[in-house]
C-alpha cells in the first residue's frame, strides 16, 4: 500500500465519521422524513391499563348467584346433588379437590377466592396473579389462532378481546375435575364468557355467562364483584401448609 492510498482510505472513514455524527444531531423529522416517527412503547396507551392493580372480591362467598335458579339438566341435576351429599358427609376428596387437596380451582371459581389478585399486561396477554396459593390465569389477548389443548386442564384456556372497555374473555378445555363454584358441576365441553369492566374507578364487575348443554338447558348468569386495593407485594401463601394444619388440629380433637 502506498503512502496515498493509506491517506485516501483513512479520509474515507473519516468522512464516515463525520456523516453518522451528523446524522445523529440532526432532528428526529430530518433524519427520516417521509417515514412514520418511532414512539416508546411506555409512550403508547394500552388497552385494559385501567384494570391494572390489586383486587379482591367485594362481599366473599364461595358460590355464584344468578338471578334465578340454575336451569340443571337431568344429568347435571344428578351430580350436582351427589356433590352435595358428598359434601354432607365430608367426603371432598370425591367431588372437590381444591379443598381436598389444594388443587386449582378453575374458571370461574378462581374469581371466588377470598384473597386479593392482580392484573398485569404484557405482550399481549393478560395476566391474572392470585395471592392464594400463588396461583395464576393467563388470557391471550394477541388475536391469533391458537391450537386447543390437547387435553383439558384445570384454568381452561382463555382467550380474550376488547369490546370498547370492556374484557370479554372466553375459557373452554376447563377439567371437569374442577367446579364452578363450590358445588356446581360441569363437563369438560363447558364454556365460560366473561365480560369485566369497570363500574367505577375502584368496581370491577366480572359478567359471567356458563354454557354446558350436557349439564344445563340453557346459558345462565352470574356476577362477581371486586374492589381495588392498595398497590401491595403480595405474602407467600402455601395452601398445603393450611391443610395439613387443619388436618393434625382435627385429628388431636
Amino acid at each position: 500500500m502506498t503512502m496515498v492510498d493509506w491517506r485516501v482510505g483513512w479520509a474515507s472513514k473519516i468522512a464516515v465519521g463525520l456523516s453518522a455524527a451528523a446524522m445523529l444531531a440532526a432532528p428526529a423529522h430530518a433524519q427520516f422524513a417521509e417515514s412514520t416517527v418511532i414512539v416508546p412503547d411506555s409512550a403508547i396507551p394500552r388497552a385494559g391499563a385501567h384494570f391494572e392493580g390489586a383486587w379482591k372480591i367485594a362481599k366473599p362467598q364461595t358460590s355464584l348467584q344468578p338471578a334465578g335458579s340454575i336451569p340443571f339438566t337431568r344429568e347435571g341435576r344428578k351430580h350436582y346433588e351427589e356433590n352435595k351429599a358428598y359434601r354432607a358427609k365430608g367426603d371432598y376428596d370425591d367431588y372437590d379437590i381444591y379443598t381436598s387437596r389444594c388443587s386449582n380451582p378453575g374458571v370461574p371459581r378462581l374469581g371466588l377466592t377470598s384473597l386479593r389478585f392482580k392484573i398485569w399486561q404484557q405482550q399481549g396477554v393478560l395476566t391474572f396473579v392470585y395471592e392464594w396459593n400463588r396461583a395464576m390465569r393467563q388470557i391471550d389477548m394477541r388475536g391469533v389462532d391458537t391450537p386447543p389443548l390437547d387435553a383439558p386442564t384445570m384454568a381452561g384456556h382463555s382467550i380474550g378481546r376488547w369490546d370498547g372497555a370492556t374484557l370479554v374473555a372466553t375459557t373452554t378445555d376447563i377439567s371437569e375435575r374442577t367446579l364452578l363454584d363450590d358445588l356446581v358441576p360441569h363437563t369438560a365441553d363447558a364454556k365460560v364468557t366473561e365480560r369485566f369492566r369497570l363500574a367505577d374507578h375502584d368496581t370491577l364487575e366480572d359478567r359471567i355467562t356458563i354454557e354446558d348443554p350436557a349439564y344445563f338447558t340453557h346459558p345462565w348468569d352470574a356476577v362477581i364483584t371486586y374492589k381495588r386495593q392498595p398497590d401491595a407485594l403480595f405474602p407467600e401463601d402455601v395452601c398445603l401448609d393450611r391443610l395439613k394444619s387443619y388436618d393434625a388440629a382435627m385429628a388431636g380433637k
